[in-house]
């Protein structure tokens, strides 16, 4: 190969991400067909028994970890979170191997069980962890997205733990109150960072503030009934009002940053919402429009944003300014 034409270390990494991507694709293609094989054979020529379960089990759970591998290396490929995708390919892998084990033992059914509990819950760790992750590689309070990460982590071993070890040693309730007051904490860390991830201003702090305040006052709340075992209906009614207030601050901040992004799309002045690019891929030469858009000539999917700088405070227009001071309001920017 010539020396013009060697493959770089982006393009070999993109390669092999792309390769580890294909492999799961592979083997969750792979298993599907086979179970469906396997079962059709069965209800047609043959009869149930524990030998087909266990095949069945088998591509099934094979078939499952296939597709969140998958995921992981799409994320891989994308280049986003690397160590929380890495963290899944690895523990999802162990899980894999837990799970084949516990259904080819040939003991009792609780094993299974288990790996089912297990399972749900590194799922649900994961999807929880996402928003975190994200927020620390954008560096948005970092604290906070490191601290949901680590709560998310302490709460799955601790999740696991009482999984596995209740069956056969009464484990302490304290233990069982304790994951379970950690799980509330990881997915109200998780729900706050992904309301950090919504590009807001200071014209919607108040209500990122107020839908974080009521957040971690239903989880608050949840856990001091949790802990101290509290079935008061005046405590319930609490509970539910706080879990209302959550929602519908959440759901509002939402709405209110998408209309807040249509707008500034129409106060743009100093620009059109049209524009001029070559296709990075196909190098066509095409004028689009701002947002979600695709290739005209290879149907390459981007997205384009276009923000004209505006104080905060007042929207006024800080464009071509040698001060970086609002002239309207004065604040600083």
């Amino acid at each position: 190969m010539d020396a013009d034409h060697k493959a770089t270390p982006a393009a070999e990494n993109m390669s092999e991400r792309l390769r580890l991507k294909r492999f799961f694709l592979i083997a969750l293609v792979s298993s599907l067909a086979t179970c469906t094989v396997i079962a059709v054979g069965v209800l047609l020529l043959g009869e149930f028994n524990d030998t087909t379960f266990r095949i069945l089990g088998t591509l099934g759970v094979l078939a499952f970890h296939s597709a969140v591998a998958m995921v992981c290396a799409h994320t891989l490929e994308r280049r986003r979170w690397p160590l929380l995708s890495i963290a899944g390919l690895i523990l999802f892998g162990i899980n894999f191997v837990v799970f084949e084990a516990c259904i080819w033992s040939g003991g009792p059914d609780d094993p299974i069980i288990q790996s089912f509990g297990t399972t749900f819950a590194l799922v649900i760790a994961y999807i929880v962890a996402i928003p975190c992750a994200s927020l620390r590689e954008r560096g948005k309070w970092p604290r906070t997205a490191t601290s949901g990460l680590v709560a998310c982590a302490l709460a799955f071993a601790l999740v696991a733990l009482c999984i596995w070890y209740e069956p056969r040693w009464e484990i302490h309730e304290n233990y069982i109150k304790t994951a379970w007051v950690l799980s509330i904490i990881a997915i109200s860390f998780g729900h706050t960072c992904l309301l950090g991830r919504l590009p807001g201003g200071l014209k919607l702090d108040w209500l990122l503030r107020w839908a974080i305040l009521w957040l971690w006052c239903t989880g608050a709340l949840a856990s001091v009934m949790i802990v101290f075992e509290l079935e008061d209906e005046f405590l319930l009614r609490i509970f539910g009002a706080f879990g209302v207030l959550d929602a519908s601050g959440s759901l509002a901040l939402v709405i209110m940053t998408r209309l807040r992004q249509v707008r500034k799309v129409e106060m743009i002045e100093t620009a059109e919402a049209r524009i001029e690019i070559h296709c990075p891929r196909c190098t066509t030469q095409q004028i689009v429009n701002v947002g979600a858009s695709k290739c005209a000539a290879c149907g390459l999917k981007f997205r384009i944003e276009i923000e004209e700088p505006r104080c905060a405070k007042c929207d006024y227009l800080l464009w071509n300014l040698t001060e970086r001071r609002c002239p309207e309001c004065g604040t600083p920017f």
